[in-house]
Order: C-alpha cells, then structure tokens, then sequence
C-alpha cells in the first residue's frame, strides 16, 4: 500500500522513529511501527483490516473515509484513506494524519 504523510512535520516522524521515541513512550512508537509495517506491507486497506489489528474504528464527521487504529485506550493513529464509503477495501493509498489523543471529546494532538 502506497503511505503519504499530512505534512513535513508527521512525515520527519514516521520516517525516523528513534526522533518519534523521544516524543513519545517507547512502547507506544514499537506499536505505531508494527501498523505501518503491515501497512505497507499490505496490497489495499481490505488486506489490512482483514487482520484485526489496532481495532480499526471508522471516523464519522469527515468527507473522506478517516480510521483510527489504537496505540494505548485513548491514544490512536488517524490515517485519512483515499477512497470513498465503497471503495474502502479496495485502498491502495493512506495518509497518515498523526498521533492523537482524544479523551473527554477534546483532541491532544502529539503528532500532527
């Protein structure tokens, strides 16, 4: 699957995960790592979801698809897919949006 970044900021991050470690828990970065790598391992966002993994939570309130993945009980990473309501499983493209926080209904952005 192709993987682009919201910006320069989170793209520097998701690029180098010995800088992401010093911004956030260690055990936090080895779980983002292991989602992208099956990410990017896998041929779509079907193939992806069919594994379960993160607990993959479709966001409502957006134009485009967007899905949260868990890291810890709150924290989650938001990735927009490029694609449609129909055409989920068939997603070739993500766009990682960042690392997030939401507790209470308001947003604790770490990475964005």
């Amino acid at each position: 699957m192709n993987i682009e970044y919201a910006n320069k900021k989170v793209e520097k991050y998701f690029r180098d995960y010995s800088k992401m470690k010093k911004k956030l828990p260690e055990h936090w970065v080895q779980t983002i790592k292991q989602y992208m790598d099956l990410l990017g391992a896998s041929d779509n966002f079907g193939i992806f979801l069919s594994l379960g993994l993160g607990k993959p939570e479709k966001l409502s309130g957006y134009k485009t698809p967007h899905y949260s993945l868990h890291i810890t009980g709150n924290v989650r990473l938001l990735l927009k897919l490029d694609a449609d309501t129909n055409t989920i499983t068939i997603c070739e493209t993500v766009t990682v949006k960042g690392v997030d926080d939401y507790h209470g209904g308001k947003d604790n952005w770490y990475i964005s």
